[in-house]
C-alpha cells in the first residue's frame, strides 16, 4: 500500500507527536488491525482547538477523500449524545432525575419496571437489557421497539447493578423524552445541541448529511460485531435481534432514522468539542450547555463492576462511560465519555478542561481503544 495518504488538517506546534501518531496510522495501519481508510482526530481544551486533523478515504476503494467535512458513524458515542438530551430536560427541571419513569411514560410502569427511576435508566442500571417481543429485524417499525420495551421485565432488580445496555439504551432514552417533549431524540438534540452549538453530528441524517457520509466498513472478527451478528450464544446477540442481519451500517435507514443506541453520525470535530465543553465547566462558545450541578451528577460513579453485556469491567456515570481498564480514556479516574464499536472515542477530562475525540471510517477488530487512538492520547497528556 501507498504512504501518500491524503492528510489535512491543523496541530499546534506542541502537539507535533499527536500529528505524527495520525499520519503513521494512516499510512502504516497496524499488525494486529491493519490499515484504516478514513479517519480525524480533534483536541479541544479550554475552548481551543489544538488539533484538527483528517484524512484517508470515504470509500473501501480509497477513491474519495476524506474532506473536512466528512462525517462517519460513530456508533454507540451516540448514546452519551442521547443521556444529554435527556439530561437537559433535567436541567431545565422539566424531569425529575428522582421521579418513576412510568411517571412520565405510564405504559412502562409493568412487569418490575414499575419504579425503575429517571437515574436508573440513565445510569444502565434499569435491567431491560432486551426487547424480547420485538420480531427479528424489526428496528425500523415505527413503534415496535418501543411496544416491546414496555412489555419488557428486568434481568435483575432494577437499581441494584449495572450493565451495559447495548441496544436497548437509545431506545429507552428515546421513548421518555418522546413522552416528556413530543420530540423525537434525534430532533430534540438537532434543535437544542447540535443547531445551537454547531456541532456536526446528527441523530438521524438530512440529504445533505447523508452525501457527506462516508461509507463504513465492516470487519468480521470485532468481538460486539460478531457478538451482534453471529454468536447466537452472546447476549449481545439476544439483545440486538430486532436490527436486521443483513444491516451494514450503510443503509437508508441506517443513515436517515434514528436509532440513539448506535446511528449518530458526525466527525471528531464536532465530539471534542461536546467533550471538551462538558469539561470546561459546560461552556462551548460562549455559551452553556448544562449546569455545572448536573454534569457533576453525570460524571459521578454510579457503578463499576464486570458489564453482564460485554463481560468487560465498566464504570459508569449518567449516560457517561468513566475511565476504566478497556477504556481508560487517558488513565485518570475523572475522566468521562463513550466508545463506539471499531474505534470511535470522545471523552473529556475536567481536570485540563480538555476534549479528545478520534474516529474512522473502518470498523478495527477492537475490544478497547486499539492501537490507533490510544498513542494519540498518550502523546496528548506528555504534549501538555
Amino acid at each position: 500500500m501507498s504512504n501518500e495518504v491524503p492528510i489535512s488538517g491543523f496541530c499546534l506546534p506542541d502537539f507535533y507527536e499527536v500529528e505524527e501518531i495520525f499520519k503513521r496510522n494512516m499510512s502504516q495501519g497496524d499488525p494486529s488491525c491493519g490499515h484504516e481508510v478514513g479517519a480525524c482526530v480533534s483536541i479541544v481544551i479550554e475552548g481551543e482547538t489544538v488539533v484538527d486533523l483528517w484524512g484517508g478515504y470515504k470509500d473501501a476503494a480509497r477513491k474519495l477523500i476524506w474532506e473536512k467535512n466528512t462525517i462517519t458513524c460513530m456508533m454507540s458515542v451516540t448514546k452519551a449524545c442521547a443521556a444529554i438530551c435527556l439530561l437537559t430536560l433535567v436541567d431545565r427541571g422539566i424531569v425529575d432525575i428522582e421521579k418513576s419513569v412510568s411517571y412520565y411514560w405510564p405504559d412502562f410502569g409493568v412487569n418490575g419496571k414499575e419504579n425503575i427511576s429517571v437515574s436508573t435508566l440513565i445510569s444502565h442500571k434499569s435491567g431491560v437489557i432486551y426487547a424480547d417481543a420485538a420480531p427479528a429485524g424489526s428496528l425500523w417499525q415505527d413503534g415496535i421497539v418501543e411496544k416491546a420495551l414496555e412489555q419488557e421485565s428486568p434481568q435483575w432488580t432494577p437499581g441494584t447493578a449495572g450493565s451495559y445496555h447495548s441496544f436497548t439504551y437509545g431506545p429507552l432514552i428515546s421513548g421518555l423524552i418522546r413522552h416528556v417533549d413530543g420530540r423525537s431524540v434525534g430532533q430534540f438534540w438537532r434543535e437544542e445541541i447540535s443547531s445551537r452549538f454547531n456541532l456536526d453530528f446528527n441523530i438521524g441524517l438530512n440529504n445533505e448529511e447523508a452525501l457527506r457520509c462516508a461509507e463504513f466498513i465492516e470487519t468480521p472478527g470485532t468481538p460486539s460485531r460478531d457478538g451482534i451478528k453471529i454468536n447466537t450464544e452472546s447476549p449481545l446477540f439476544r439483545a440486538w435481534n430486532p436490527m436486521p442481519k443483513e444491516e451494514n451500517f450503510n443503509s437508508k435507514n441506517w443513515l436517515k432514522k434514528e436509532f440513539a443506541s448506535a446511528n449518530g453520525h458526525g466527525n471528531a470535530r464536532a465530539i471534542a468539542s461536546l467533550f471538551g465543553g462538558l469539561a470546561n465547566s459546560g461552556r462551548i462558545d460562549g455559551k452553556q450547555i448544562l449546569s455545572k450541578d448536573i454534569i457533576k451528577l453525570a460524571i459521578s460513579e454510579h457503578w463499576n463492576e464486570l458489564d453482564r453485556m460485554t463481560n468487560r469491567h465498566f464504570r459508569f456515570g449518567c449516560g457517561f462511560m468513566l475511565s476504566c481498564p478497556p477504556f481508560p480514556f487517558g488513565g485518570k479516574k475523572d475522566n468521562f465519555g463513550h466508545t463506539g464499536i471499531g474505534g470511535a472515542v470522545g471523552f473529556g477530562d475536567p481536570d485540563k478542561r480538555m476534549g479528545f475525540s478520534y474516529c474512522c471510517n473502518r470498523m478495527a477488530p477492537i475490544a478497547d481503544l486499539g492501537p490507533f487512538a490510544t498513542p494519540m492520547i498518550e502523546s496528548l497528556y506528555r504534549s501538555i
